[in-house]
């Protein structure tokens, strides 16, 4: 059967299969069509083939069936001739073959079908291959997540055949990571990035998918109907590892944010949106999971907005202080002031409430900071020269400052180029801002108290550990958070008397330690009142004055107008 190789019908049969873009099932359909055309000079009666091909990372499923090629209605003989085929790739091709009924095949037949053979496994192996490749280019390759490309081609697949409005996007960060890479090592922790992904591929429908956009951080579209199912896997996703015959389990924790995805949602918002609110989850009091909505929304524009033009209005100096006074309670004299930050963009004044989120998120703040320390300084310089007494000034500076060891020193050395004593200048923290990193905070406090120069801790009392504050961080000033002082002209007589003894016992206690202290948002006289009788030192509120440009301070300091 030699020249049989060259025959019409093997060239018809090669042809039938042997198409590049074909997939497996694709092989074996074709081959269903081709055999016919060869079994009348192979004499075949019946051929059968067992396809096996083993899951891994990229090709997570693999392939495993069962097929029978052809049969002959004339019957076929029951003598069997097996022929097996493998590669290193995990494939395997297990081809059962018979003679037509009464039929022998001899040995240069049997070569021939091991030929004929032999190509089916390899168009097999090439299109498991071809798919393998085809995979990878849309799969990371160390958890075997779809990537971002692959993400977005699903996405834009969904969008194009009208059912991406049937799932939910969730954009998920695993909590601590850096921390519990730190404790298992990088190693545990790329294991435990893959069982995470294990886990969802054994949840997720073959229409969902889970995408590794790097670090700890996935994008896992899933159907609306199985949203819930699929929380409950993961708060907290729960891993099972053995370790000398020890099962040991880890709960991980993680962020999410969550999008509701219509079909009218460009690609982009699907992570885009989700993305906004993960971060959402970060600020202090947020839960662990949010959803996206039209608030979210038009903050997350806000900041953009804000972040975009910031370096432009440096350039244009729109960022002003306003100073707000301080007044001794004892004798309603001026005794200080609070540098207030305001951003003048075409002539419309812009609160803090409405940039600054937007500048800490991003960093920018920190620069802000030393912009407005800077003019408050050049502010104090030229009232000095020209004859004018400078009251102290309290300067707001960031919680991001403290991470950085040259900010105090940059404080020093502004004040020292602008030749000012630093009995004007004192430095403003919030209270959440001691919270971060203690030894930082200590260092930072340390610095400052060598050049003399006095910090207030703002927002006293709406933290969690305020008394631990006072006990470990010897500051200068405290601020008491206005949500005290309003609680005075309450309703309720009994929370308006336990409030008054709270406060009363925070002032004694701040003298006690030998600080001063300050109540902010002070609007009514009643306020004044009680807080003058309990011997707080200070207060600064609308009751007295609000913010005022750096014209209108200077006629109080030149003794021009009265507070009122």
């Amino acid at each position: 059967m030699g020249e049989k190789l060259y025959s019409g019908s093997y060239k018809e049969f090669i042809r039938g299969i042997d198409k590049s873009e074909y997939t497996i099932k694709d092989i074996i359909q074709h081959t269903k069509k081709a055999v016919p055309g060869i079994a009348g000079e192979l004499h075949l009666g019946k051929v059968e083939t067992i396809l096996k091909a083993k899951p891994n990372l990229i090709d997570r499923v693999g392939f495993d069936g069962q097929e029978l090629l052809f049969q002959s209605e004339k019957g076929y003989d029951p003598e069997l001739h097996t022929l097996e085929f493998t590669t290193g790739g995990g494939a395997y091709i297990k081809m059962n073959a018979y003679p037509e009924a009464g039929y022998k095949w001899s040995e240069l037949e049997l070569d021939d079908l091991r030929f004929i053979c032999s190509n089916y496994f390899s168009l097999f192996e090439r299109a498991r291959l071809s798919s393998i490749i085809e995979k990878a280019a849309v799969t990371e390759s160390m958890t075997g997540a779809v990537n971002i490309a692959g993400l977005l081609q699903i996405l834009g697949k969904y969008k194009s055949n009208g059912t991406l409005g049937r799932y939910t996007s969730a954009f998920m960060n695993i909590k601590d990571f850096k921390f519990l890479n730190k404790r298992l090592g990088i190693k545990q922790g790329d294991a435990v990035l893959r069982g995470f992904v294990d886990k969802l591929y054994g949840y997720l429908t073959p229409d969902e998918v889970v995408a590794r956009l790097g670090g700890d951080n996935f994008v896992v579209l899933v159907s609306d109907e199985r949203l819930g199912g699929f929380l409950d896997l993961v708060t907290p996703l729960v891993l099972t590892s053995v370790d000398k015959d020890k099962t040991k389990e880890l709960n991980v924790f993680f962020r999410i944010g969550l999008c509701n995805v219509t079909q009218d949602t460009e690609i982009s918002d699907v992570l885009g949106f989700a993305s906004t609110a993960l971060a959402e989850t970060r600020k202090p009091g947020n839960g662990d999971i949010i959803w996206f909505d039209k608030n979210i929304h038009e903050q997350h524009m806000a900041i953009q907005k804000a972040t975009f033009l910031f370096g432009e209005a440096l350039v244009n100096d729109e960022f002003q202080v306003f100073y707000q006074p301080k007044v001794r309670l004892e004798d309603n004299t001026l005794c200080g002031s609070e540098a207030l930050v305001r951003w003048i963009r075409h002539g419309k004044v812009h609160l803090p409430m409405e940039f600054i989120p937007a500048l800490e998120e991003d960093g920018s703040i920190t620069e802000l900071d030393f912009v407005i320390f800077e003019k408050v300084c050049r502010d104090i310089r030229m009232w000095l020269d020209t004859g004018i007494e400078p009251v102290k000034v309290s300067v707001n500076f960031s919680k991001n400052h403290i991470k950085t060891k040259e900010a105090a020193l940059n404080i020093i050395g502004i004040l020292n180029r602008y030749d000012i004593d630093s009995k004007y200048i004192e430095v403003e923290l919030t209270e959440s801002a001691c919270y971060e990193d203690m030894e930082a905070i200590k260092e930072f406090l340390e610095t400052l108290s060598k050049h003399n120069i006095s910090v207030s801790i703002d927002d006293f009392g709406t933290g969690y550990s305020s008394l631990s504050l006072l006990k470990n961080l010897m500051v200068d000033i405290i601020k008491l958070d206005q949500s005290f002082v309003r609680a005075i002209d309450g309703e309720d007589e009994t929370e308006v008397k336990n409030d008054m003894v709270v406060i009363k016992n925070i002032v004694n206690m701040v003298k006690e330690l030998n600080m001063d202290i300050i109540a902010e948002g002070v609007e009514t006289l009643e306020e004044a009142g009680f807080l003058r009788e309990v011997n707080c030192n200070m207060a600064q509120g609308y009751l007295f004055d609000k913010p005022m440009p750096h014209d209108d301070f200077e006629l109080l300091l030149k003794g021009n107008r009265v507070l009122n």
